[in-house]
Protein backbone atom coordinates (compact mmCIF):
# COMPACT_ATOMS: atom_id res chain seq x y z
CA UNK A 1 0.00 0.00 0.00
CA UNK A 2 1.41 3.40 -0.94
CA UNK A 3 1.60 6.32 1.47
CA UNK A 4 -1.01 8.33 -0.48
CA UNK A 5 -3.56 5.49 -0.22
CA UNK A 6 -3.30 5.32 3.58
CA UNK A 7 -3.47 9.09 4.21
CA UNK A 8 -6.81 10.24 5.65
CA UNK A 9 -9.02 12.14 3.23
CA UNK A 10 -10.94 15.14 4.58
CA UNK A 11 -14.71 14.92 4.37
CA UNK A 12 -16.86 18.06 4.21
CA UNK A 13 -20.34 18.09 5.70
CA UNK A 14 -22.73 20.55 7.30
CA UNK A 15 -23.33 20.48 11.06
CA UNK A 16 -26.41 22.04 12.60
CA UNK A 17 -27.10 22.58 16.29
CA UNK A 18 -30.29 21.12 17.70
CA UNK A 19 -32.69 23.05 19.93
CA UNK A 20 -30.75 24.77 22.71
CA UNK A 21 -33.73 26.39 24.46
CA UNK A 22 -33.24 24.14 27.51
CA UNK A 23 -29.77 25.59 28.18
CA UNK A 24 -29.31 28.47 30.61
CA UNK A 25 -28.30 31.87 29.28
CA UNK A 26 -25.55 33.59 31.25
CA UNK A 27 -24.96 37.31 31.14
CA UNK A 28 -21.30 37.91 30.32
CA UNK A 29 -19.64 41.31 30.56
CA UNK A 30 -15.97 40.28 30.75
CA UNK A 31 -13.90 38.47 28.13
CA UNK A 32 -10.35 37.16 28.38
CA UNK A 33 -8.78 35.92 25.15
CA UNK A 34 -5.48 34.09 24.78
CA UNK A 35 -4.10 32.29 21.77
CA UNK A 36 -1.62 29.66 20.68
CA UNK A 37 -0.44 28.86 17.18
CA UNK A 38 -3.57 26.85 16.28
CA UNK A 39 -6.26 27.87 18.76
CA UNK A 40 -7.94 30.74 20.57
CA UNK A 41 -8.83 30.31 24.26
CA UNK A 42 -11.79 32.26 25.63
CA UNK A 43 -12.74 32.73 29.26
CA UNK A 44 -16.09 34.47 29.71
CA UNK A 45 -16.97 36.05 33.02
CA UNK A 46 -19.24 38.46 34.80
CA UNK A 47 -19.03 41.30 37.25
CA UNK A 48 -22.42 42.03 38.85
CA UNK A 49 -23.71 45.59 39.04
CA UNK A 50 -21.79 47.48 41.72
CA UNK A 51 -23.13 49.76 44.42
CA UNK A 52 -21.54 53.11 45.26
CA UNK A 53 -19.27 51.72 48.03
CA UNK A 54 -17.98 48.96 45.72
CA UNK A 55 -17.27 51.49 42.98
CA UNK A 56 -15.30 53.66 45.41
CA UNK A 57 -13.35 50.60 46.58
CA UNK A 58 -12.58 49.66 42.98
CA UNK A 59 -11.39 53.20 42.31
CA UNK A 60 -8.85 52.79 45.11
CA UNK A 61 -7.76 49.28 44.09
CA UNK A 62 -7.84 49.94 40.36
CA UNK A 63 -8.86 46.35 39.69
CA UNK A 64 -12.02 44.23 39.71
CA UNK A 65 -12.25 40.45 39.79
CA UNK A 66 -14.79 38.79 37.50
CA UNK A 67 -16.45 35.48 38.24
CA UNK A 68 -15.62 33.00 35.42
CA UNK A 69 -18.73 31.62 33.75
CA UNK A 70 -17.42 29.52 30.86
CA UNK A 71 -14.15 28.63 29.13
CA UNK A 72 -13.65 27.20 25.64
CA UNK A 73 -11.14 26.91 22.81
CA UNK A 74 -11.71 27.50 19.09
CA UNK A 75 -9.52 26.34 16.20
CA UNK A 76 -8.18 28.86 13.67
CA UNK A 77 -10.53 27.51 10.99
CA UNK A 78 -13.57 27.84 13.23
CA UNK A 79 -12.46 31.33 14.31
CA UNK A 80 -12.26 32.42 10.68
CA UNK A 81 -15.82 31.20 10.08
CA UNK A 82 -16.97 32.83 13.31
CA UNK A 83 -15.46 36.22 12.43
CA UNK A 84 -16.99 36.18 8.95
CA UNK A 85 -20.40 35.29 10.36
CA UNK A 86 -20.19 37.83 13.19
CA UNK A 87 -19.14 40.67 10.87
CA UNK A 88 -22.20 39.97 8.71
CA UNK A 89 -24.52 39.69 11.72
CA UNK A 90 -23.09 42.88 13.25
CA UNK A 91 -23.67 44.80 10.01
CA UNK A 92 -27.26 43.53 9.79
CA UNK A 93 -27.93 44.44 13.41
CA UNK A 94 -26.44 47.91 12.87
CA UNK A 95 -28.74 48.46 9.87
CA UNK A 96 -31.81 47.46 11.91
CA UNK A 97 -30.77 49.71 14.82
CA UNK A 98 -30.26 52.65 12.46
CA UNK A 99 -33.69 52.07 10.95
CA UNK A 100 -35.28 51.98 14.41
CA UNK A 101 -33.61 55.22 15.42
CA UNK A 102 -34.56 57.20 12.34
CA UNK A 103 -36.92 60.05 13.02
CA UNK A 104 -40.50 58.94 12.47
CA UNK A 105 -40.83 61.45 9.60
CA UNK A 106 -38.19 59.69 7.52
CA UNK A 107 -39.75 56.31 8.18
CA UNK A 108 -43.17 57.66 7.19
CA UNK A 109 -41.81 59.19 3.95
CA UNK A 110 -40.02 55.95 3.08
CA UNK A 111 -43.17 53.90 3.74
CA UNK A 112 -45.26 56.30 1.63
CA UNK A 113 -42.84 56.06 -1.30
CA UNK A 114 -42.97 52.23 -1.13
CA UNK A 115 -46.78 52.30 -1.29
CA UNK A 116 -46.82 54.45 -4.45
Amino acid sequence: MSQSESAPKPIKFTVTISDASHLPIYHVNVLNLRFSIDEFYFTLGAIPPLDRAEIEELSEKGQAVAQPVFRFAVSRDTMEQFLTLMASQFDQQTTVIQQLHRPSEEASKEEASRNE
